[in-house]
C-alpha cells in the first residue's frame, strides 16, 4: 500500500512533500525551526477528498507549505491515538503545531484562499512570538496533566438510571434515533435500551431500540441497491446521509440488531459485509468502503457496469474483533451458525497472524499499542469461548488480560491508557483514559472472572472507577459505560449447557447471562457461588434465572 492515501479523483495533493508521523519528520522540524502543518484524514472521508482537490491542489498552498511547513499526513483509522489528541472536530482536521508537536491552532476544511491566509498568519505568528507560544504551551501541559486526575470518581447505581434518562430524552419518537442532525447510529445507547427492557421489564425501551433500527434500515441511510448501512445522516428523518461504509459502524449495529431481535435486517447487513469486505482468502474484513455521493444516487440499472466506490482493504484489528464479537452475538441469540463460522475464522485469523504474548493485540501489520486493540481482543476470546470455540479462547483471554496491566494499567488510579508506555511524540506523551474502551475492557473482565475467576473484578471495577466523573457530562454518550457497570452491579450469572436453545433462552432471560460450554440436553444455573440443580428445559430454565440465593454474594473491594 502506498504510504498515504489521496482522493481517488484527480487532483495534486502529493506534490505537497508529506511526512509520516515519525521521530525523523520531528527532527527536522525543530532542526529548521519550522511549524508542522498535520492533515488528519480517512480514507472514506468525503471532505478530505474534497480538500485534497482543491486546497492541496491549489499551487500556492503547495507552495507555502512546502516552503515553510513541515506537512504530515495521518490516518484516522490507522492511528487513532493520534486523532484523539488533535482532531478539531472533525475531518479533515488541520492542525498547525509548533516543531515539537504542540498546538497552536486548527481548523476541518479550509477552502483554498482560506488555508493560504491561515499559513501565512500562523507562520507569522510563530516566528514572532515564540516566548507567548512556549508560555501557552506549558499551560496546556499542565492542564492536560490534571484530566486523568479528574475524571476518577466513586461508582454510584443512580449513574446509570441518569444514563438511560438521558437515552429517552434524546429519543426522536418521530424518526427513531436521539438529538436532530446529524444523526449518528449510536450503536451503543441502542443496545443499552435493549437490555434494559428486558432488566426493568419495560417493552417501550426494546420499541424504542427498534424502531430506531427499522427507521434506518427503511430510509436513505441504508444502501437500498446493494445493502449495508452508511455512516450517519445530515438530516433528522435518516433521508440524506453521508455515503461512506464503515466496518465499525456495521459491527455496532449488528449487536444491536441482534439484542432488538431484527433479524431481518441483520441478515441483510450481514451480506453486504460479506459480499463486499470480507477477505475470502483470509476470512479477514475491509476497514470501509468509500463515500461517493454520485456513484450511491443512482439506482441498480445506474450502477451497472460503475466500478464501485472504493474499499480500504487494510484490516484494523479492533474493528474485526468488534465484528467478531457481534457475529457471535447474533449466532447466541437469534441463531446464525453461518455467522458464528465466519467470527472464528476471523479471529483464528487475526490472533495467528497479530497477538503476541508480549506485545499483545497489533493494529495493523505495522501500527501496535493501541487500547482498543486489547480490548475488543479481550472481549472476543471471552466470548469465542462461550461459542464453544475451545478452552484454548479462555488462555487467550487471560494473556490478553496480562497483557492490559503489563502495558496499560494506572497502578495508581486504576483503568487503562489509551496506549501502551513508551517515548511519545508531541502530545503522544499526554496519558488519555478513553471513557468507551475502559468500559470495554470492564465488560470483557467480569465476563471472564465469571467463568474463570483471579483478579478481574475488582481490576473492571476500577476501571469503570477511573472515569466514572465522564457519565455525568457525557449523558447518552456513556451508554457503554453503564452497560458495562450494570453488569456489575448485577449478581453474575453463569449458564453451563451445551444447549444452544436453553443458552439462546438464558440469554433472553438475562442479557448478562455468561455461557459456558458444557454437555448437551440440559444447563446448570450458577447465581454467583451458588449453583442450582441441572434443568433441562427453557421453564425450569426461567424459574432458576429468576429464583434468588437465600445468602447473596457482597461485592467487596480487595484489600
Amino acid at each position: 500500500m502506498s504510504r498515504f492515501h489521496f482522493s481517488p479523483r484527480p487532483n495534486r495533493a502529493a506534490e505537497i512533500n508529506w511526512r509520516e508521523w515519525n521521530a525523523e519528520a520531528f527532527e527536522q522540524a525543530e532542526a529548521g525551526d519550522r511549524p508542522i502543518l498535520l492533515s488528519i484524514s480517512a480514507v472514506w472521508c468525503h471532505w478530505c477528498h474534497v480538500m485534497d482537490e482543491t486546497t492541496y491542489s491549489d499551487q500556492g498552498v503547495i507552495d507555502l507549505i512546502n516552503r515553510d511547513y513541515l506537512p504530515i499526513r495521518v490516518d484516522n483509522d490507522l492511528r487513532p491515538d493520534i486523532n484523539s489528541r488533535y482532531n478539531m472536530g472533525g475531518w479533515p482536521s488541520t492542525v498547525f503545531l509548533t516543531p515539537r508537536g504542540d498546538i497552536l491552532t486548527g481548523a476541518t476544511y479550509l477552502p483554498p484562499e482560506q488555508m493560504q491566509g491561515a499559513l501565512k498568519r500562523v507562520g507569522s505568528f510563530y516566528r514572532g512570538n515564540k516566548p507567548q507560544v512556549v508560555a501557552q504551551v506549558l499551560e496546556n501541559r499542565k492542564r492536560s496533566r490534571s484530566a486523568i486526575a479528574s475524571s476518577a470518581g466513586s461508582l454510584e447505581p443512580p449513574l446509570v438510571d441518569a444514563v438511560l434518562a438521558a437515552c429517552e430524552n434524546a429519543y426522536d419518537a418521530s424518526y427513531g434515533g436521539f438529538g436532530g442532525s446529524p444523526k449518528f447510529p449510536q450503536t451503543e445507547a441502542v443496545a443499552f435500551l435493549a437490555e434494559q427492557s428486558v432488566l426493568r421489564s419495560r417493552p417501550e425501551l426494546l420499541e424504542m431500540a427498534r424502531f430506531t433500527l427499522e427507521q434506518m434500515a427503511g430510509g436513505g441511510t441504508y444502501d437500498h441497491v446493494e445493502g449495508g448501512f452508511f455512516r450517519y445522516s445530515t438530516t433528522q428523518d435518516w433521508s440524506v446521509p453521508h455515503f461512506e461504509k464503515m466496518l465499525e459502524d456495521h459491527a455496532g449495529l449488528v449487536t444491536g440488531l441482534a439484542l432488538a431481535g431484527e433479524g431481518e435486517i441483520l441478515d441483510s447487513a450481514t451480506g453486504y459485509l460479506e459480499r463486499v469486505l470480507r477477505d475470502p482468502e483470509s476470512g479477514l474484513y475491509a476497514g470501509s468502503q468509500d463515500a461517493d455521493e454520485h456513484y450511491y444516487a443512482l439506482d441498480e440499472v445506474g450502477r451497472r457496469g460503475l466500478e464501485p466506490p472504493y474499499v480500504d482493504r487494510r484490516v484494523y484489528s479492533n474493528w474485526n474483533c468488534m465484528l467478531a464479537v457481534a457475529y457471535l452475538e447474533a449466532d447466541a441469540r437469534l441463531g446464525r451458525p453461518g455467522l458464528r463460522a465466519s467470527a472464528l475464522t476471523l479471529l483464528e485469523r487475526l490472533f495467528a497472524d497479530r497477538f503476541s504474548i508480549d506485545g499483545g493485540m497489533a493494529h495493523t501489520e505495522d501500527v501496535r499499542d493501541q487500547l482498543a486493540d486489547q480490548a475488543w481482543a479481550l472481549l472476543a476470546a471471552v466470548r469465542a469461548f462461550q461459542a464453544g470455540a475451545g478452552e484454548g479462547w479462555l488462555q487467550v483471554a487471560e494473556q490478553v488480560g496480562a497483557r492490559l496491566e503489563a502495558g496499560y494499567a494506572d497502578p495508581e488510579l486504576g483503568g487503562y491508557f489509551d496506549r501502551a508506555a513508551g517515548d511519545g511524540l508531541g502530545r503522544l506523551e499526554e496519558r488519555l483514559k478513553p471513557i468507551g474502551e475502559n468500559a470495554l475492557v470492564a465488560a470483557g473482565l467480569f465476563e471472564l472472572h465469571t467463568l474463570a475467576g483471579g483478579p478481574h473484578l475488582d481490576r473492571g471495577r476500577r476501571a469503570l472507577e477511573s472515569v466514572a466523573q465522564l457519565p455525568a457530562r457525557y449523558g447518552l454518550m456513556a451508554a457503554g459505560w453503564a452497560r458495562a457497570y450494570d453488569r456489575y452491579l448485577h449478581d453474575a450469572v453463569k449458564v453451563t449447557t451445551g444447549e444452544a436453545e436453553l443458552a439462546r433462552a438464558a440469554l433472553a432471560i438475562n442479557p448478562y447471562a455468561v455461557i459456558e460450554p458444557g454437555p448437551p440436553g440440559r444447563a446448570i444455573v450458577c447465581l454467583g457461588t451458588l449453583c442450582l440443580a441441572p434443568v433441562s428445559d427453557v421453564e425450569s430454565l426461567s424459574r432458576a434465572l429468576n429464583s434468588r440465593p437465600l445468602v447473596q454474594d457482597i461485592k467487596l473491594p480487595q484489600v
